[in-house]
């Protein structure tokens, strides 16, 4: 499943991202007609809490419209329309960028590491795009809870 976010749900994209899901944001300020082409021709759905992509002939094909009025209720709008599993492939994608992580080598720890972070030998993944690292702390646990929450909304 492929998902493009208005730029509206920044958010939820970052959650998609976290859950393993290839979701994308488009660059701010581009106009409906552009978001539909970009979704069709990417073969992607079109999340969006933007009532005016409903007007488009083909929005039954590529828009999902959430109605939710704050980012909770929106995921767990998306959850049941899309019976998303958030526990699929957790912490395979960069949430900032949506590129497929990969096994940091060493060169990118001592490179990119900020050393004031103490690792203890734990794995460590890297973005080649921008160039974060991520690892297995405390934030990872508390994102790995909320993604074993969200799933219990299926």
């Amino acid at each position: 499943m492929r998902i493009l976010c208005d730029e509206m749900l920044n958010g939820i994209a970052q959650w998609l991202r976290v859950a393993g899901y290839d979701t994308t944001v488009p660059t701010p300020g581009l106009p409906d007609d552009q978001l539909m082409n970009r979704a069709r021709a990417e073969g992607r759905w079109l999340v969006t809490a933007d009532s005016d992509l409903l007007g488009f002939s083909e929005a039954a094909d590529y828009v999902i419209y959430l109605q939710g009025g704050d980012d909770e209720a929106r995921l767990r709008e998306l959850t049941q329309r899309l019976d998303l599993d958030w526990c699929r492939a957790p912490f395979t994608r960069c949430k900032n960028c949506n590129a497929l992580l990969h096994e940091a080598s060493d060169w990118e720890v001592a490179h990119y590491y900020p050393g004031s972070i103490r690792l203890d030998g734990q794995s460590v993944w890297a973005c080649s795009s921008c160039c974060q690292l991520f690892w297995e702390g405390s934030h990872v646990r508390r994102m790995r809870a909320q993604l074993e929450a969200m799933n219990r909304w299926r």
